[in-house]
């Protein structure tokens, strides 16, 4: 099955959704979840992996049940809505995976195989980037905000600082996220894009403006020399079957990246 431009299927009964563009790399494991579970053998209903959850245990448990991974090796962000990236190691392996948290970041980088970066969406946008000559990966959370301040760009520069990795050996795809012809704003956070990227990334349709994140990510992402970018086009706000939307739900819910090295 495809739903924009990423191709997601069932694996023992949770649907999960991959970018075609990193498929290519046999190094790499990542994967982005979906609420739709099979409800044979459980009463959950979604997927939910908001630590939020009183229950987030159990929706963890079926998670690594099904798609046979070890919770330990697990290292999240707390997402602030800032730029700041941070690398991680075994050293970030502190136990049980709900501590191993990275506070007051939005974006994970590693070179270390074995361990996987998550990040948690509820429309804002997921930024995937593997470097196969270095054998790196990233991922960064970015909302409004966090597009604003660059934050696509900044994974990108804390990949190219930490690995020295060269730009155009950099595969990014920009993941599941509200898109275009939903993201209404008001004229306060519109002027702040326009001002700084142009009425490009503006649209306004019966008297509403509507703001093109993608669009922005892709302009910044190609300011740092990324030539490979692919968009899932996928819209959360619109594709709520699969993906939680906090702009049309007021949802707490959370779907989540898993992006890592193959041992």
């Amino acid at each position: 099955m495809q739903i924009g431009n990423y191709i997601c299927r069932d694996v023992n009964g949770i649907t999960i959704c991959q970018s075609r563009l990193l498929s290519q790399f046999k190094s790499l494991n990542h994967f982005i979840t979906t609420r739709k579970i099979s409800t044979e053998n459980t009463d959950i209903e979604e997927l939910d992996l908001s630590f939020n959850n009183e229950n987030f245990r159990r929706h963890y448990n079926l998670l690594s049940d099904k798609l046979k991974i070890d919770l330990n090796k697990l290292v999240f962000t707390n997402q602030v809505h800032g730029k700041k990236i941070e690398y991680v190691d075994e050293s970030h392996l502190t136990g049980v995976y709900w501590n191993n948290v990275i506070k007051e970041t939005d974006g994970l980088i590693t070179d270390t195989k074995g361990i996987f970066l998550v990040t948690k969406y509820a429309d804002c946008m997921p930024i995937i980037a593997y470097d196969p000559i270095k054998n790196v990966v990233g991922v960064a959370h970015s909302g409004w905000r966090g597009t604003l301040i660059e934050t696509p760009k900044s994974l990108i520069m804390k990949m190219l600082e930490k690995f020295n990795c060269t730009p155009r050996d950099i595969f990014v795809s920009i993941g599941p996220s509200i898109g275009p012809e939903s993201f209404e704003v008001g004229m306060d956070v519109a002027e702040k894009f326009i001002k700084k990227y142009g009425s490009q990334i503006a649209k306004q349709r019966d008297g509403k403006i509507y703001i093109n994140l993608w669009k922005v990510a892709e302009i910044q992402l190609r300011e740092v020399g990324i030539i490979n970018i692919e968009n899932s086009m996928i819209d959360t706000y619109v594709n709520t079957e699969y993906f939680y939307s906090y702009r049309k739900e007021k949802t707490h819910k959370r779907f989540a990246v898993f992006v890592g090295l193959l041992d």
